[in-house]
């Protein structure tokens, strides 16, 4: 991902979509609410579709945990892994399997808030007694994510991932703009934007398409640097006004990026775009979490020594997103033996080696604070090690707004964004089709 590698990653990707469209289903891939035998060995079949593929910065852990997961149950469980490129596209697919009721047998929740969804359907199986019953499983919940994966004093999900998340800079295209260090107010912000501008740099790395992470990001940190409403507001589970003075000035000040700091493909431009456009030294800052800092340093996707060229900040106003990621759950099945074989997963998945795993491969902050962030991860991922420092200062944190808002806004956000920009909406305009996508949930 770089601007020698754009077109070619691009194609690479375009091209495995269009061969996931062109290719007959394998058989184990439709769904499955029974337990499915690999042909002669009773061997059951656990089909799960995801995201974390190809290019994803997570592919590589899960890839891993697959091949592991198949060798240590070898005749007694396997999974099936389903591709779904773009997380756009997996959340859609599990939102039509919903309605159907034909839930593959686990679901990761990740950012999505799908866990709400199929609970509310009686879809979910619960894990109070699984969990509690194990003392090694059970230690793994800290406070924050039994909050963060129960509903009603039950626990229905298991998490695997922390989300402390800040932003990335490039340091040498800061110096070039005569920036010294990242900004700690907002105005400062964006002279700082100004000075990057006129130094023929683009500011920023933006996206609006498939949910509009990145920019999403940049969005719900200044409404809950605004003021304390700001704050309770994106503390708010599943929020159905976006009427708000914060949101509609957060609003304001995303269209002012998207029209003067960005660059031309951020509209209808996906993660990958701004993912790009970082790598590639074409935009000076961009909005996301640790897990990218592997990238940095992985010449298939960046520059050679791009990673000495990063530096981590949390965001102006003393804040930084820091909350567990909703885990995998088990979706209820037919045939209870494929809910075991599900159960087995998610407790893999997001064991104490799952998360060692994710965090020395990728540079993601696991989500038990019994999971020590070792001295090897902090050599290999300095920058890991320089952002989490910053963020222990961080005097404001909240859950981002992708993880609390309903899910159908994910297409909301994505489709009014470009809208924003153009000025076919203004802000309030565009925080009030966030809000009239949030009553549709009631």
């Amino acid at each position: 991902m770089k601007k020698k590698w754009i077109a070619v990653t691009l194609a690479w990707a375009m091209g495995v979509t269009i061969l996931a469209g062109c290719t007959t289903k394998n058989p184990d891939q439709s769904g499955g609410n029974t337990a499915k035998d690999s042909g002669n060995s009773g061997e059951i079949v656990i089909n799960y579709p995801t995201f974390q593929v190809g290019v994803n910065t997570a592919a590589p852990v899960v890839s891993q945990l697959v091949e592991e997961f198949n060798k240590e149950y070898k005749g007694k469980y396997r999974i099936q892994l389903e591709e779904v490129p773009g997380d756009a596209n997996y959340v859609d697919k599990i939102k039509v399997q919903l309605g159907t009721g034909d839930l593959p047998p686990v679901v990761y929740g990740g950012g999505y808030n799908l866990l709400d969804l199929a609970v509310a359907k009686d879809l979910v199986l619960d894990l109070t007694d699984t969990v509690g019953g194990d003392p090694e499983w059970k230690g793994l919940y800290s406070d924050a994510s039994l909050e963060t994966n129960s509903r009603n004093g039950k626990i229905y999900a298991s998490s695997a991932e922390g989300s402390i998340i800040g932003y990335f800079y490039n340091k040498e295209l800061f110096e070039k703009a005569g920036i010294t260090e990242p900004a700690k107010t907002w105005d400062e912000f964006f002279k700082q934007c100004d000075a990057l501008k006129a130094a023929g740099i683009t500011p920023l790395a933006m996206d609006t398409a498939d949910s509009a992470w990145v920019t999403q990001l940049w969005l719900g940190a200044m409404a809950a640097t605004a003021n304390e409403d700001g704050l309770k507001f994106m503390e708010t589970m599943n929020p159905d006004d976006y009427n708000t003075p914060e949101m509609i000035a957060a609003a304001e000040k995303v269209q002012t990026m998207l029209r003067e700091y960005t660059t031309l493909d951020a509209i209808g431009g996906k993660y990958e775009n701004a993912a790009n456009n970082f790598l590639s030294g074409q935009a000076a800052m961009i909005a996301n979490g640790p897990w990218m800092i592997g990238d940095f340093e992985d010449e298939a996707k960046a520059m050679p020594g791009f990673s000495d060229k990063v530096g981590s900040a949390i965001y102006p106003g003393g804040f930084v997103y820091d909350a567990p990621i909703q885990g995998y759950f088990v979706t209820k099945q037919d045939d209870p033996k494929l809910e075991e074989a599900a159960i087995a997963m998610v407790k893999f998945f997001t064991s104490a080696h799952a998360q060692q795993l994710g965090l020395e491969t990728q540079g993601m902050i696991p989500a038990s604070q019994t999971v020590e962030i070792t001295e090897e991860a902090k050599r290999k991922y300095p920058l890991l090690a320089d952002f989490l420092n910053q963020a222990e200062e961080a005097a404001i944190r909240s859950d981002n707004m992708q993880s609390t808002m309903y899910s159908n806004l994910l297409d909301v956000i994505s489709q009014e964004l470009p809208r924003l920009y153009s000025g076919d909406l203004d802000p309030k305009g565009f925080c009030q089709s966030l809000t009239d996508g949030a009553k549709k949930n009631q």
